[in-house]
Order: structure tokens, then C-alpha cells, then sequence
């Protein structure tokens, strides 16, 4: 009888307002949802990124639930119209995100267990740094889903934990030729490092994020959390078992399951996608150059007109997502027209759609996690060109571990000029079935069934819900 009067296990996800954080935290809820039947599963981010997600609400911070079951309630975290670092600062971010977010997401919880609903455990994302107190003052077990690859996780553990000194000076290593060596991971070059090891004073712009993954890790070390990782034990079998003071599972790639799951939602456009997809339909099986940089980052006047000219160069057909007016002095690029000979530049498109589609045959990517996975689970080769933050990680990975892509080299101004996009373009697609397709189509396999019934990821994901469920009664 004690059985039947406990409470359903119910997952609470607290995400920050981030597209990037947003589209794999909403993939494992309902993928975690999915696998355990009898779960409930609440998704609550900031109430400026809930009312981009769901714009049709009568009220911004009103509840919504999608076909998958999915609640969404949103949490204040001090800046419900967007925090904009041009017009609020900085300085007092961590503070008022901390003190707000943490008394916003308590009402929450004790909102939902009023309507019988209790919360059971809770699962965060890293730039929320505050959850894992809450949920210790709440008494509610909680788990930090890492959505960077395990060396990252690794990288930076060992960072805040002795090897600052050494990792910064490897990443400041003007010639990229210092190699630094961490316990568990193989060697990495300097160019092989997350970003945010690089930074050394606080005057540096992205500072924030250097104070923030401080304050995580310091959590980290206080509490213990399970940290489940969006990848998979065959492609990160050293970087998993890095860090053994934590109990790090593997639960990926969490993609979308097809390529209309409304986990796949872009936030910020709306456009016509059918034009895409009719113009693909139009070209040859893998001749298609498919280039995109994310949401995130602003393309430089030069940067676009070397990625045009790069491109022309090919010789063969490309579909470009370019956001509009981004870039240095608000460069734009036409969509379509004399400058695009054989291209087709739009600002947004359904990337699963595209990547799915037979005529695309390499990917242009800044390497963005989410974008790598979704490339390494349709069996894309990609063409990596590393930014910032965890980027050239993530290059390393697809090119020196997996070998299923190549990384462009930027020139001393961080641009990948025509000659050299052109060269690791014509390196994957004159490829024809050989050697980094090749690679590829084999780390899709692989990726397939390590979230397949019995695989390694599928496992992790039902032990982690099956241990909330027993908690839970």
C-alpha cells in the first residue's frame, strides 16, 4: 500500500535561456520521459527564453505542455526581458541571477508540489550554478547534465584543481605548438583547449563564464551530483573515466529522434524551410556543401566574403545559413541572387531536415556540440572551423579521434581564408565512400547503438531514471 501512495518520480529540468542549452536538455526530457512511463517531467527556464519558446501564451509566465508531456514553467533570473551585458553589466550578474533565480525557482516547486506534483529530482544545466544549492536546502537529489563533450568536463575539473597555471600557458601558447598532459586524457595542443582556460584576467570579456564554471565545480565538490554527458562511452572512453572523484554517465548523443521532434524547436526564427529542402531535392546525392555557424556567433565583413569566395571556388553547390546583418559593420550576404552563383544563403533552416537530406555531402560547422552530434548521427563528414568555448574541443575530437572531418586553419587574424575552406572542402567531398566518409558512416553506427536498446547510453539513462524512481517511493 506504501507503494501505491508514493509519488510518481517527477524530473525537474532547470535550463539556462540558451538555444544551445535549451534544444538537448529539451531532447533528454523527453527521451527521459520516453523510458520511464510512470515519470513526470517539469522543464522550467527563464521567463525570457520561455516566452520565445511559446510566444502564443496569454501571459509570459503562464504554464505550457507539449505532445511529449512535457510541462514548462518558467523561473525568474532577474532578467525576464533578456539579460543584455551592453545595457546591465556584468558586474552584478552572478549576484542578482543567484538571489533571484533561487528564490523564483523555489516557488516553483513549492507550486507544484501544492498541486501534488513533488518534485523528486532535479536536473540542471551548467550555467545555472545556483540549482544544486537549492535542491540541497529543498532536500531534492539533482543531477548536472553536461551538454560539452566529456574531455571539456575533464579539462576543466583538472583546471579548477591544480592545473591552472600550466593549462593557461599551453593556451596561450602563441605558436600552438605547446602540449599540455592531464590525468586520464591523452596529450592536447593548445589549440585542442577549451577557451576559457586561456583567460587570466578578470578584465578578459569573457571572464563571466570562467567565474561562473568556478563556482560549479566548487559545487562539484561540495555535493556530488550524478553528471550524465551528451556523448558516448566508444567516443569518449578515456575523457569519461577522467575524473573519478565524480560518477560521470554517458547518456548520448541526444539528438531528435526524427526530424520533426519538437525538441529540435529553434527559438529565435521562423522561415520558410520548405524552400530548403525543395532546392536539395534538386541537386545530386552528396554534392551539397552545407555551412552553418550556429546562433550565436557574428561573422566578421571578411570572414563572410573569404567564406563566399571559398565557396564559389568549389565549384559545387552549397546551402548557407548566415545570420543577417551579424557581422563586423553589419555585413549581410544576399540570399541568393548574382553573389551565390550556385548557392542558396538563408538565415535559418531545420538543420536534422537538411542533414538527413541524401544531396548534402559535408558540413561547414563551427563545431558547436549540438551541431557535431547531429552531423555524427546522420553520418555527415564534417569540415570543423573552432571558435571559442568548448569549439576546438570539439574539433579535436572529429578530426584527430574520430577522423570524421578535417579542421580548417585560421590565418592570424582568426580567419579561414578561400584557399584553405576550399582545400578541406574538396578533401572530404572528392572523398567519394573512402576514408573520412568512410569514418563517419562507421561513428553513426557506432552512436546508433549506443542509444539503442541495450546500448551503453540506453543503459546509463535507465539505471539514472530507475534509481530516481526507487528514491522517489
Amino acid at each position: 500500500m506504501a507503494m501505491e501512495n508514493s509519488p510518481a518520480p517527477h524530473f525537474l529540468f532547470v535550463v539556462s535561456g540558451i538555444q544551445g542549452h535549451i534544444n538537448p536538455a529539451r531532447r533528454l526530457a523527453a527521451r527521459l520521459m520516453a523510458s520511464t512511463p510512470s515519470a513526470r517531467v517539469t522543464f522550467s527556464t527563464a521567463v525570457s527564453a520561455h516566452r520565445l519558446l511559446f510566444p502564443s501564451l496569454a501571459s509570459p509566465d503562464e504554464e505550457a505542455i507539449d505532445d511529449a508531456g512535457v510541462t514548462y514553467t518558467p523561473h525568474s533570473d532577474g532578467y525576464d526581458d533578456g539579460f543584455k551585458p551592453e545595457v546591465h553589466g556584468t558586474d552584478n550578474y552572478k549576484a542578482r541571477n543567484r538571489a533571484v533565480g533561487s528564490e523564483s525557482l523555489s516557488a516553483v516547486v513549492a507550486g507544484l508540489a501544492e498541486r501534488g506534483r513533488p518534485v523528486t529530482c532535479m536536473v540542471y544545466t551548467f550555467l545555472v550554478v545556483w540549482v544544486p544549492e537549492v535542491a540541497r536546502v529543498l532536500g531534492i537529489p539533482a543531477a548536472i547534465y553536461w551538454i560539452q563533450p566529456a574531455a571539456v568536463l575533464a579539462v576543466y575539473y583538472h583546471y579548477f584543481h591544480g592545473h591552472d597555471a600550466v593549462l593557461a600557458s599551453c593556451a596561450n601558447d602563441p605558436g600552438n605548438d605547446a602540449v599540455v598532459r592531464l590525468p586520464g586524457m591523452p596529450p592536447l595542443r593548445s589549440d585542442e583547449l577549451p577557451s576559457a582556460v586561456s583567460i587570466t584576467s578578470p578584465e578578459h570579456r569573457h571572464y563571466l563564464l570562467l567565474d561562473m564554471l568556478r563556482d560549479l565545480f566548487t559545487e562539484l565538490d561540495e555535493l556530488k551530483p550524478k553528471v550524465l554527458v551528451n556523448t558516448f562511452d566508444a567516443l569518449e572512453p578515456d575523457a569519461l573515466r577522467a575524473v573519478p572523484e565524480l560518477e560521470v554517465l554517458a547518456v548520448g548523443p541526444v539528438v531528435p529522434d526524427d526530424e520533426a521532434s519538437l525538441s529540435n524547436t529553434d527559438m529565435f526564427w521562423r522561415d520558410d524551410a520548405n524552400a530548403c529542402m525543395d532546392w536539395l531535392d534538386t541537386k545530386p546525392a552528396r554534392s551539397v556543401v552545407y555551412v552553418s555557424f550556429g546562433t550565436l556567433l557574428s561573422m566578421s565583413k571578411r570572414q563572410k566574403e573569404e567564406m563566399r569566395c571559398g565557396l564559389e571556388a568549389t565549384g559545387r553547390p552549397y546551402l548557407w545559413v548566415a545570420r543577417q546583418g551579424a557581422g563586423e559593420g553589419g555585413a549581410t550576404l544576399d540570399r541568393g541572387g548574382e553573389g551565390h552563383r550556385q548557392g542558396m544563403v538563408v538565415e535559418w533552416c531545420d538543420q536534422m531536415k537538411v542533414l538527413s537530406h541524401p544531396a548534402v555531402g559535408c558540413f561547414v560547422t563551427h563545431c558547436g556540440w549540438n551541431s557535431a552530434l547531429e552531423s555524427i548521427t546522420r553520418g555527415v563528414p564534417m569540415v570543423a572551423v573552432p571558435q571559442w568555448t568548448d569549439q576546438p574541443t570539439v574539433a579535436w575530437l572529429v578530426e584527430a579521434c574520430m577522423g570524421a572531418g578535417v579542421r580548417a586553419r585560421l590565418d592570424g587574424e582568426g580567419v579561414v581564408e578561400r584557399g584553405e575552406l576550399q582545400r578541406c572542402v574538396e578533401l572530404i567531398m572528392a572523398d567519394g565512400d573512402g576514408g573520412v566518409r568512410a569514418q563517419a558512416e562507421r561513428w553513426r553506427e557506432r552512436a546508433e547503438e549506443a542509444v539503442g536498446i541495450g546500448g551503453s547510453s540506453e543503459r546509463n539513462l535507465r539505471a539514472f531514471a530507475s534509481g530516481a524512481v526507487t528514491r522517489a517511493r
